[in-house]
């Protein structure tokens, strides 16, 4: 018998495992032949029944274990006859399912994609000059002319003077009652807002 000594444990490694089991069970040590004999004989096999039960799912888990484990594990290359093998079935598997690669699996038709050509982006639009164009106001002194417009891109206003942009549009003329504006080969005159004076 061996005899082990760790950390506390004396005795046989049975007498240890025995009695950690009835510590887990909340007893100072395990139910002994005369306990089990007083039980009723259902409870008897009930608990039999419970202890095989569990004895099998301990098996099944660890034959599984150990058959993933060894899955996993490749012959030597010494062997020679498991690598070429196995380099060859990987060849052919992978020219198998090159083709259900190249075919969509769930498309009816079942064709190969064929990336359709980049259309050609539309030709720039000319840009629309803003006609939403209010002069609220105008400045005139000293040969000086500038006028407050407001448009749709910029409501707060600006001042500009003859020859200046504004929204695509060139000042071309700045009077006491209208802003000429050209822009694109058209012309804008825009009037005096009644509401600016």
């Amino acid at each position: 018998m061996v005899q082990l000594r760790l950390a506390g444990m004396t005795g046989s490694p049975r007498q240890f495992v025995s009695s950690r089991l009835a510590a887990m069970l909340g007893r100072a040590e395990l139910p002994g032949r005369s306990e089990l004999v007083a039980l009723r004989p259902a409870t008897r096999v009930l608990i039999v029944g419970l202890a095989a039960v569990i004895g099998l799912a301990a098996v099944a888990t660890f034959s599984a274990v150990i058959s993933l484990e060894l899955s996993t594990v490749t012959a030597p290359t010494w062997l020679g006859r498991s690598g070429s093998a196995a380099k060859a079935a990987g060849t052919r598997a992978s020219a198998g399912f090159e083709n259900i690669l190249q075919r969509p699996l769930f498309s009816r038709n079942r064709q190969v994609f064929v990336a359709a050509e980049p259309a050609s982006a539309p030709p720039p639009m000319a840009a629309t000059l803003d006609s939403g164009i209010t002069l609220k106001g105008v400045f005139m002194s000293d040969g000086v002319a500038k006028a407050f417009l407001m448009t749709s891109q910029n409501p707060v206003g600006v001042w500009v003077q003859v020859n200046e942009q504004i929204d695509g549009w060139r000042i071309a003329a700045v009077t006491p009652e209208q802003v000429v504006l050209e822009g694109q080969g058209e012309k804008l005159t825009v009037p005096l807002h009644a509401s600016g004076r």
